[in-house]
């Protein structure tokens, strides 16, 4: 099992005054097929937007209009790639996209993407571990694995915070594949 520790970083123009407020961390593991991910968000988490369980998990479209974790997935050298938008609520999305922000279509090999949330007022702990997209795993074996990991914060006054492991353009863009900085092979 290959396994990396990540760390977050705030696009720097934004929420000025409160990053410091929090830390957004995890831990990214990949065996054969498989995939497991445990974001950690620390801080003064009641000066976020921070939705609750309210129902069962369901697929939905638009997460990253609120607090949103996300991670990116392309095997190196393939223009495709695939983005996970999971919500504190326990709400869901996976997307494939053929190139850059282009053919963005719901992923079918995923019907649920049942992920654990624990926390309180002063952390949130999100886990999720899941197979591989099909396609992915053909293509991988061949070139390795890039990940992007990425979470959008939103403020009580509703100020979105964009966080990624890198923000490699001059806005925040996680879908820019400098910013899939994590490797496996």
């Amino acid at each position: 099992m290959n396994s990396t520790s990540f760390k977050l970083i705030p696009y720097a123009a934004e929420m000025q005054g409160e990053l410091d407020l929090y830390s957004l961390h995890g831990q990214l593991s990949v065996a054969e097929n498989t995939l497991q991910i445990t974001f950690q968000l620390e801080g003064e988490l009641a000066k976020l937007r921070i939705a609750r369980s309210s129902g069962p998990p369901l697929r939905q479209d638009l997460l990253w209009q609120a607090t949103c974790l996300e991670f990116f997935l392309a095997a190196a050298g393939n223009s495709d790639y695939w983005e996970y938008n999971l919500s504190p609520a326990g709400h869901w999305n996976v997307y494939h996209l053929e190139g850059y922000r282009q053919g963005l279509a719901e992923e079918p090999a995923y019907k649920q993407l049942p992920f654990s949330v624990m926390g309180d007022d002063k952390q949130l702990r999100l886990s999720l571990t899941c197979a591989l997209p099909p396609a992915l795993g053909t293509h991988r074996a061949a070139a390795g694995l890039e990940v992007g990991v990425s979470a959008v914060l939103q403020s009580s006054s509703g100020e979105l915070a964009y966080w990624a492991v890198a923000h490699p353009g001059s806005e925040p863009d996680f879908h820019h594949r400098c910013g899939f900085c994590l490797k496996f092979a």
